[in-house]
């Protein structure tokens, strides 16, 4: 079953999309489709999925320390103006 979806999207975004898409030679409605598809697809664990360019990223960088942004804000501003 289609349904008709109505969205609010700036100008600028719905340009870049739309030459996306006709380089793809896919319509916007397609993408959007695909997109919230991949959004709410999940493994066999019942876990949301990450897109792929994420799940490859994700577990390449290890912190040691969890830095809360303010001290992280804080300690760039100190080292710059100080």
């Amino acid at each position: 079953m289609i349904t008709k979806l109505t969205l609010a999207i700036d100008d600028m975004v719905i340009k870049r999309a739309k030459r996306y898409a006709q380089k793809r030679n896919l319509s916007l409605s397609k993408i959007v489709e695909f997109y919230f598809a991949s959004l709410t697809a999940e493994n066999r664990d019942g876990d949301a999925t990450l897109p792929p360019i994420t799940a490859k990223l994700s577990g390449m960088v290890k912190i040691k320390k969890i830095f809360k942004e303010d001290d992280v804000l804080a300690d760039a501003l100190l080292e710059k103006y100080l």
